[in-house]
């Protein structure tokens, strides 16, 4: 286990500039920080060896370590701003639609205190007020559209509930049920949506589901009436007793929530809900939200949603303003022992607005990060040892995520009701961008990944003497080419998958206009996220159509909440990663990695440069990951998918494991045929090519590269050619575009 974790309130932050601390305990007593810069965190044994740098600077001493919880759930909260209070006749609606029914109590509609419309242990829909229950009869359906209310009037209290089951039939009759009972004249002092509020006024009963149109009337309402009102907001505007009327259309890229009565009783959702869902009226009518947002007034609510741990700030330290960039961690000691040090990561990027005088950028991949953070591959997903082909390692914080699910999941899993993830957050604790960890594909020995292979080039640069600055996926995001610019070139790390229109057109600028670029992975510039200016720290990731995914985001909601944009590959969004780099992913496997087999190309004089003192018809036989420079994630040069006409594929790997296979986007027609084809395009390959601006871009096409670098030391023929690369790359001269 870990007695301790914590995060930071950034994973970027400028020399001079503030960033926080939160931590809590989870066995320890008392704690103490430090902050070190990571230079190579990879514990392998056969590999250079752990390094990092303690930063002289006073973090407080010893303080105690205090436990603090995690409190997963999202819902919408809405002030009640004293409309709530005396209300009397009343009438609850919505049309929810149930994706989970597990024998946990669940809230629909709360006005705490005073009335609430729940499902109960068994499914079945409940309404509470004057502290008396209705249960209907029957319980919900899953993963299909009930109306449902809660009215009083005239000392009656009614449950409804109807089942929508296919728009173009009549719908059944209503459920109800009638009580006759007196309400307290206290009224409400909020309305909660999809969740309600525990006797210690913490929220609970989380719903797992989608809920549309929800409203509030100042008078009991026939339910047959309901379903015609909540059908058509226009009419429903027009309703004299409607006193909230919560339109999830609106403002859908934000947190706000719109009322459109005249009470203007908005809202705010909590931990990050998804938005921009098919709501109760869409029938495959239009498939992109920005068109008919009417068709997308839903919510889907999970009790697994987390945008924001919210824990207290322990303590916060100002970067020094001669603090070189870098990677850095602040470690938090439990008890005295540290061996069970926790490291909160983050980059200490150049100071904003000025440059450094260093001409080389290593760019942060926190996108990525962001999408494998907390990442439960290992343990819950099935399928993973047999990808991989050999028993799956554990390290303790694989541990702690199973011992504390609350924490929030990564882009790769399901929520409880088997809906994927669409949002992550950095604003938790990451237990696995750590130094020093095992990784779900191994283990220290075997196939290193994400973080700790990523310093294997950090390593290899402080191992030269390279001066370098790092910059985090987040500030190009931020600031596009103005920053890129100050570089002649840009190191990627090894598994750069998820970009960002900024950043994707950010860095195709700045190889168009004489940038270097060195692509060091695999699978890189493949899903399309989104950043929201007003929900910092969240990243949105639909996988829309193809690709390897683990979910899909269901019919009709393929278009991002937060911007708009169609989700899923940039291979399909204009941007295909080959007119980028040169490669783009073919296929991946995490058992063996290959050596490279050189090609004619290699003796081309434009490649001189790159085979300076390096010899032999293959290179790479050797590494930290899987045993060649060639695996885990491969991408291949083709013509048909953007690489350029005179780029040079200097060297392929030439066979895989049958582990490896072709990706879903390539594998248009499952039929016999398509074996040969499969062998051919599963491949890495090692490609260089000119640009018109005098730039030029180098990629190695795998995962695997970084953890050859790393062997012996950084002594042998990888680093050696990545040594070369960067060499001229960070040289002026301009390259020329071949002629023809």
């Amino acid at each position: 286990m870990l007695p301790i974790v914590g995060y930071t309130n950034k994973l970027t932050v400028a020399p001079g500039e503030v960033i926080d601390v939160m931590a809590s305990s989870f066995g320890a007593v008392t704690y103490r920080a430090d902050l070190r810069q990571i230079i190579q965190g990879d514990v392998n044994p056969e590999g250079p060896g752990y390094k990092d740098h303690l930063v002289d600077l006073d973090l407080g001493g010893e303080r105690a370590a205090v436990a603090k919880p995690f409190r997963p759930g999202s819902c919408v909260l809405v002030p009640g701003q004293g409309a709530l209070t005396g209300l009397q006749d009343f009438t609850l609606a919505a049309v929810v639609r149930p994706t989970l029914l597990d024998g946990r109590k669940r809230a629909v509609l709360s006005l705490p205190g005073f009335a609430t419309i729940g499902i109960d242990a068994s499914g079945c829909l409940t309404g509470e007020a004057g502290g008396q229950r209705l249960t209907s009869a029957r319980p919900l359906s899953l993963n299909h559209w009930h109306v449902v209310s809660l009215s009083y009037g005239n000392g009656q209290l009614v449950l409804s509930l109807s089942q929508d089951q296919d728009a173009a039939s009549a719908p059944p009759q209503a459920q109800t049920q009638t009580l006759d009972i007196r309400l307290p004249t206290s009224g409400a002092e909020e309305c909660i949506i999809a969740a309600s509020r525990g006797p210690d006024g913490e929220l609970c009963g989380f719903l797992d589901g989608k809920i549309d149109r929800p409203a509030l009337f100042n008078a009991a309402i026939a339910p047959e009436t309901l379903r015609m009102l909540l059908g058509d907001f226009a009419l429903l505007r027009r309703q004299r007793s409607l006193m909230a009327a919560w339109d999830f259309s609106q403002k859908m890229s934000t947190q706000q929530i719109c009322d459109i009565s005249p009470y203007q009783l908005h809202g705010r959702i909590h931990n990050a809900p998804a938005r921009a869902m098919t709501g109760w009226l869409w029938k495959g009518q239009e498939l992109d939200w920005k068109l008919r947002p009417d068709l997308y007034s839903a919510i889907h609510f999970h009790s697994t949603d987390v945008s924001d741990a919210g824990w207290k700030v322990d303590f916060s330290l100002t970067i020094p303003e001669d603090l070189k960039s870098g990677v850095y961690a602040v470690r938090l000691v439990p008890d005295g022992d540290e061996d069970a040090a926790y490291y909160c990561v983050f980059a200490v990027r150049p100071p904003r607005g000025r440059p450094t005088g260093n001409t080389v950028a290593f760019l942060f991949p926190t996108c990525s990060y962001m999408a494998y953070s907390n990442h439960r591959l290992g343990m819950d997903v099935p399928g993973t040892e047999i990808g991989m082909g050999r028993a799956v390692e554990l390290d303790r914080h694989h541990m702690f995520l199973q011992d504390n699910p609350g924490i929030g999941f990564s882009a790769y899993e399901t929520h409880d009701d088997d809906s994927g993830v669409f949002h992550t957050s950095r604003l938790r604790p990451i237990v696995d961008l750590q130094p020093k960890v095992k990784s779900f594909l191994g283990g220290y020995g075997s196939n290193i990944w994400q973080f700790n292979a990523d310093t294997h080039i950090l390593g290899w640069l402080d191992a030269i003497g390279q001066g370098y600055d790092v910059i985090t996926d987040e500030d190009m995001h931020e600031d596009g080419l103005r920053l890129l610019q100050r570089y002649n070139v840009v190191l990627t790390g090894t598994h750069p998958e998820y970009y960002t229109r900024n950043m994707v057109e950010a860095l195709q600028g700045f190889t168009d206009r004489g940038g270097r670029l060195m692509y060091l992975g695999g699978n890189g510039f493949y899903w399309v996220v989104s950043f929201n200016e007003e929900m910092p720290g969240i990243m949105e990731c639909r996988r829309s159509e193809a690709g390897i995914r683990p979910w899909e985001p269901g019919h009709g909601q393929f278009y991002h909440a937060f911007t708009g944009e169609y989700g899923g590959l940039w291979r399909r969004n204009g941007h295909p990663p080959n007119h980028l780099c040169g490669v783009g992913m073919t296929s991946q496997g995490f058992d063996i990695s290959e050596p490279y087999v050189v090609s004619p190309d290699a003796q081309n004089p434009r490649a001189a440069f790159i085979f300076d003192g390096i010899e032999g018809a293959s290179i790479g036989d050797f590494g930290l990951a899987g045993g060649g420079a060639a695996g885990l994630e491969v991408d291949r040069a083709d013509p048909g998918q953007g690489t350029p006409d005179h780029a040079l594929v200097l060297a392929s790997s030439t066979r895989h494991t049958d582990i490896y296979l072709m990706t879903p986007e390539d594998l248009l027609d499952p039929t016999p045929d398509w074996t040969g084809t499969q062998a051919d395009i599963i491949r890495a390959d090692l490609t260089f090519f000119e640009t018109a601006g005098g730039g030029a871009v180098f990629s190695t096409g795998s995962i695997a590269w970084a953890g050859a670098m790393a062997w012996n030391g950084y002594d042998n023929e990888i680093a050696r050619m990545t040594a070369n690369v960067l060499r001229r790359f960070d040289d002026d001269t301009p390259f020329e575009m071949p002629e023809g």
